[in-house]
């Protein structure tokens, strides 16, 4: 199973087997660092004058 990274996760991606994997791999490098930035978003929009500078600042990010 050599080649290249991206043959690598297409025969990962066919494999039954490797269907877990892939679940655990989607969520640990989109789902978690997602949870995270709306947490820390949250945080920014519960304090009154975090949220004034949010919703000035948001069109520039």
């Amino acid at each position: 199973m050599g080649g290249t990274w991206w043959a690598r996760l297409r025969a990962l991606h066919r494999d039954e087997e490797g269907g877990l994997l892939e679940y655990g791999m989607v969520f640990a490098f989109i789902a978690l660092p997602l949870i995270f930035l709306f947490d820390k978003l949250f945080d920014v929009l519960s304090d009154y004058f975090g949220m004034m500078a949010f919703f000035v600042t948001w069109p520039f990010i």
